[in-house]
């Protein structure tokens, strides 16, 4: 197959451009504490969120179905890995406080935040971080796709339960506002997050299987959404001291993610599987 690594060029220029903006929104034409547009009209902002999110699919026909690159070992993506998997495993850790609070006194965030919330909080970042950080390794010293060394499926369910949880908890716990922009950037991010997730475990527990399409437009959509968009919105959040720890070590460990993604479409559009 052709190379086409120029594609994979566009895609990272594409989502330094939109976090550049994104940025730029934050710190003139919007309202900081709230969210909401200060200036022009909030719909235009969804455009490039929405294309962002979609658009992807349409070149993906054209990368490689079988990425050559994912097959054995790939330094990059371990190092991405690395890093999303460390923030991921920080934010359950970061959410003992919380998780050991609602145990000992569940009547008073009985509300706000149940017992079971409280587990999920805690416990699905640790695991998906710990498969991270697994995977991250296996990276440099080989996935074992081609040696029939395959990683737990189980395990590895972690990973997108981690982003569905996170999709559930911003849409129905933190309600999406169509004119509260972080609300619905929140959502869309973890959404993008959850669909590369479960790409990559195919990729990974699934040898052979021809997800190079897919993987290109979920990866191209998780690093425009997660790291060209959350990651700006969290660092930004941060330093207004609008975030708890969990929350800020989530964003992170998102935005992180959304490299891997960029690392999967590059490879997505290189050489194909002999």
């Amino acid at each position: 197959m052709k190379n086409k690594h120029p594609h994979a060029a566009v895609v990272l220029v594409l989502g330094l451009a939109m976090a550049g903006l994104h940025l730029a929104d934050l710190l003139l034409w919007s309202e900081a504490d709230t969210g909401f547009a200060a200036a022009g009209s909030v719909w235009l902002r969804y455009i490039p969120w929405l294309a962002a999110f979609a658009l992807p699919y349409l070149p993906a026909r054209r990368a490689a179905a079988q990425p050559a690159g994912l097959q054995d070992t790939n330094k990059p993506l371990g190092v991405c890995m690395a890093l999303a998997g460390a923030a991921l495993l920080a934010s359950g850790v970061a959410a003992g406080n919380t998780a050991r609070y609602a145990i000992l006194y569940p009547e008073v965030l009985s509300g706000s935040c149940p017992v079971w919330a409280a587990w999920a909080d805690l416990l699905l970042p640790i695991f998906a971080g710990a498969w991270l950080l697994n995977y991250a390794v296996r990276a440099f010293s080989g996935f074992g796709l081609q040696r029939q060394r395959l990683g737990s499926s189980l395990l590895a369910g972690a990973v997108p339960l981690v982003f569905l949880w996170r999709l559930i908890w911003r849409f129905q716990f933190a309600p999406a506002s169509l004119c509260r922009m972080p609300c619905t950037l929140r959502v869309l991010s973890a959404a993008a997050a959850l669909l590369l997730a479960v790409v990559l475990i195919k990729i990974f527990l699934v040898p052979g299987l021809p997800c190079g399409h897919t993987l290109y437009a979920a990866g191209t959509g998780a690093f425009l959404l997660c790291t060209g968009l959350e990651l700006p919105q969290t660092l930004f959040e941060a330093a207004r001291g609008m975030l708890t720890l969990p929350d800020l070590l989530t964003g992170i460990g998102i935005g992180l993610f959304g490299l891997c993604g960029l690392v999967c479409a590059w490879e997505a559009c290189g050489k194909e599987t002999e």
